[in-house]
Formats: C-alpha cells, structure tokens, sequence
C-alpha cells in the first residue's frame, strides 16, 4: 500500500512540482500517455500486493497492530533450545547468546564448550530425553530452580532417516514422530503455562521445506514437519480463542537442505540436483532476528512460492517431486540436527 502511494507521489511531484516537472518535461505528450496507461493498470496491482502484504503481517500478528517489542528486555530472558548441542541448534545458542540472552539447552548429546568463556557463562545444559513427559517435567523444574521460568521455547531438534515405506522398522517411525512432532506437546505443556500467566512469551518450531512436500525415501520426515504445521496452526488459534493470549509469539521455520548431520549422507545427491544448500548459521540468523523482532509467522528459507505448491496443478507438484526423487537414495541411520 505504501510502495503504491510513493510511486503516485512521486509522480504527481513530477508533474507539478519545480524543479521536478523539468524531468516530466523531457518525455513527449505520447509518452505521458503510455505511463499514465501504465499506472493506470499496474498502480492497483501494486496496491492489492501491498494489501495483501499488510493483512498477512497483522494476521500473523493475531490481528494486533502492535509487536510490543518493549516488553521484551533481552539480558532478562531466558530461551529454552531443543537439540541446541549441535547443528542448526548450535548455531542459535550462539546466536542467542550474543545478545545477552540466558540459554538452557535441552538435549541427549553433550554440549561441546565450543563458545567464548563470557558466552558460556550464559549457557547451562541438562541431559534430556524431550520424548519422555516425565523427563521434561524434571528438566523444566531444575530451569526454573536455575533461572526461572523461560519466555522463549524454541522446538528445534530433530532426527531424520533415510529409508523407503517398506524398509523403515516400526522403532525408527517410532522414533522420528516421538522427536519431530510429539515431543512439542512435551515442551509446550510444561512451558506454555507461564506464558500464559504472564500474557508473554515466544513459541518456535523448526521445520523443514519437506513439510510441503512427500519425497521418496523421506516420507516419515515429510509426515512429521507436515504435522508441525498442524501443530502451529492450531497453537495460535487456541492462544486466541481459547487462552485469551494473543501476546504470545509463534513461528515456524522451514529450512531448505542445510549442512548439517541429517544431509551429510545426502552429499553427492544433493550436489547432482544442483539442490541449493544452506549453512547452519544461516538458517539460525533468521530464526534468531524473529525472535529479536517479537514477530510471530512464518519463516521460509528457500523458494518463496513453497508455501503455495499445495495450490499449484496437480501435474506441476508431481513434477517437483519427480525432480527431487533421486535425492534420498541411501539407507542411512538417523542423525540429530
């Protein structure tokens, strides 16, 4: 809407404002004709793009204008990281901390003291199963006995595996539904309450692009990064309309392939399709700047148009798909990212 009115301003001062209309001046009668014609059609196109734009953002934002960015003072936070000892989720602790933010990372593999002295001192780790609710439950209660209670939850491990319908064994599917997607409700139900009490806090998950798309030889994944989309969506309706928390941030994030120990089997296939990669550090800057930005909506690393494949011909989604079947070729044990 803005973009849309500058360009008519602009324009109009053209036309009518010296020194400016020297510059109207310089193109012929029938010029003015073809850019007027041309503004004619395109200045509402623009404006409905903008339109559209702005209704999303204020959706995203549970139709309150404002972000309520001062609530948040980020030396006082406390942010809980899911499979924070490694990959993606490394590179969040990291990020996290650099603006002062206390961090508990949650995880069953040791935290490698991989940060400087100051920055560790923001950082305490605790051995956790987030599969278990009892474990949670235990885990939760020492963060609080440490350091209170978190305002920011940010669900991010997740295993992956590389394994056909017919091939994966019944503990593997287990496994990767109980990691990607049930262990959510483990982290929300202990987390979420406070948030509730104190009409603040941040809830982000990571997800993947595969949650629009079922590959071969990934399908469990897809299934699980598809649920975390449920998962979102239904989150934010029932802070709304059941918790009466709108205040309340949440985002999804969906990572295109990225380096870390879920695709190191994936190397040479990946390299074939000519798949564009992304650095762990990058995924981790825009999931952190949302979290600074108080904003809640998705995050989409990758083509901006994944989102809306859903929508595409049938013929096209099949091809996509076509394109991407060769990718996940290899058995492979799961990986935590």
């Amino acid at each position: 809407m803005i973009r849309s009115l500058t360009i008519l301003a602009v324009y109009y001062a053209v036309r009518t404002v010296w020194p400016l209309r020297i510059l109207y001046l310089l193109f012929s009668e029938e010029q003015h004709a073809h850019i007027e014609t041309f503004l004619t059609w395109a200045l509402p196109i623009i404006f409905l793009f903008d339109l559209n734009a702005m209704l999303s953002r204020w959706a995203e934002n549970k139709w309150m204008w404002n972000h309520d960015k001062s609530a948040w003072h980020w030396r006082n936070e406390l942010a809980v990281v899911t499979g924070g000892s490694s990959g993606i989720g490394f590179s969040v602790v990291e990020k996290l901390v650099s603006y002062g933010i206390t961090v508990a990372v949650l995880d069953v593999e040791p935290f490698l003291n991989q940060l400087q002295p100051d920055q560790m001192s923001l950082v305490s780790f605790y051995q956790c199963d987030i599969t278990s609710r009892d474990a949670v439950h235990k885990t939760a209660e020492k963060i609080r006995s440490d350091h209170g209670s978190p305002s920011v939850l940010i669900n991010n491990a997740g295993i992956g595996n590389a394994n056909t319908i017919l091939e994966i064994t019944p503990e593997r599917l287990r496994s990767i539904f109980d990691v990607n997607l049930l262990s959510h409700w483990n982290t929300v139900q202990e987390f979420l309450p406070d948030m509730i009490a104190k009409k603040k806090g941040h809830i982000m998950s990571t997800a993947s692009l595969a949650a629009f798309l079922g590959l071969a030889g990934m399908v469990d994944y897809s299934c699980t990064k598809a649920g975390m989309i449920a998962f979102y969506e239904g989150l934010t309706q029932e802070l709304k309309h059941r918790y009466n928390a709108p205040q309340i941030k949440t985002s999804i994030v969906f990572p295109n392939w990225t380096k870390t120990r879920l695709t190191s089997h994936l190397t040479d296939s990946l390299k074939r399709s000519k798949a564009p990669i992304l650095d762990p550090e990058d995924v981790a800057e825009a999931m952190v700047q949302q979290i600074i930005a108080a904003k809640s909506g998705q995050v989409i690393l990758g083509p901006s148009l994944a989102a809306s494949i859903r929508a595409f011909p049938w013929w096209v989604q099949e091809f996509i798909r076509d394109r991407l079947a060769q990718i996940v070729i290899t058995n492979a044990t799961t990986a935590v990212s």
